[in-house]
């Protein structure tokens, strides 16, 4: 299974430098120089963990780490310049898993993205064992209720079609064409109210990325993958 780590740093020199050392231990670098393309990546890669730099123009790493936290809880690993223990202490209590100064040695920082690497692939395992299709969600088409390990999520009507189509099709990739069809209709032909939906949703189900994931599928549409769910 490729392991897929994506860098943001707005300093050429320190992706690259980081780039080399984890390619060598067999990690798949995704890069990005600010927060606007950190975004659009993980929109688009199965990305297991996150390099971030504090300091960069536009959004800082703490305000992406906030946006990133609204709708997954990959593990996101601070690696930055600033070294106060306020800074740090921010980090850690605003989502961070790992504050790393950038005067370590890129060995120590690839340590510590395997040790983090290691937690998060058992924590996986162990959600494997207590969660699998069908038993982690129940549906209730009646009262268009849904509960995920036995807790009930708030959905409006839009988001539990959207969710439930998606939830039976899992594995498979639905077209725009296909939800807009299923949910909507013929009151929308605007794949942009997909995204829009699918946004909320994710925002809804972040404390639970680890059980299912709802991904992009490039110009074509979106699928649903459970974790015990490999990809073809």
């Amino acid at each position: 299974m490729p392991k897929n780590i994506l860098l943001v740093d707005d300093q050429t020199d320190i992706l690259e430098l980081m780039s080399d050392y984890l390619e060598a231990v067999n990690y798949t670098v995704h890069t990005a120089s600010d927060a606007e393309g950190a975004l659009r990546t993980i929109d688009k890669e199965e990305i297991d963990i996150i390099l971030l730099d504090v300091m960069m123009p536009g959004d800082n790493g703490f305000t992406l780490c906030k946006k990133i936290r609204k709708f997954s809880m990959i593990p996101i690993l601070f690696l930055t310049a600033r070294e106060s223990d306020n800074d740090r202490i921010r980090g850690l209590t605003i989502g961070g898993d790992d504050y790393i100064s950038k005067s370590s040695s890129p060995a120590e920082v690839v340590a510590r993205v395997n040790a983090i690497y290691r937690r998060q692939q058992h924590h996986l395992a162990n959600k494997n064992e207590k969660c699998s299709k069908p038993s982690c969600v129940e549906i209730d088409h009646l009262s268009l209720e849904i509960s995920i390990l036995g807790k009930k999520v708030d959905m409006s009507i839009i988001e539990f079609k959207l969710f439930s189509y998606l939830y039976h099709n899992v594995g498979n990739v639905l077209s725009y064409d296909q939800i807009l069809e299923k949910v909507w209709k013929d009151d929308f032909y605007d794949p942009q109210i997909i995204r829009v939906y699918i946004a909320k949703l994710r925002e809804k189900l972040a404390e639970y990325d680890q059980l299912f994931q709802i991904k992009n599928v490039r110009t074509v549409g979106y699928r649903m993958l459970m974790v015990t769910q490999d990809e073809e």
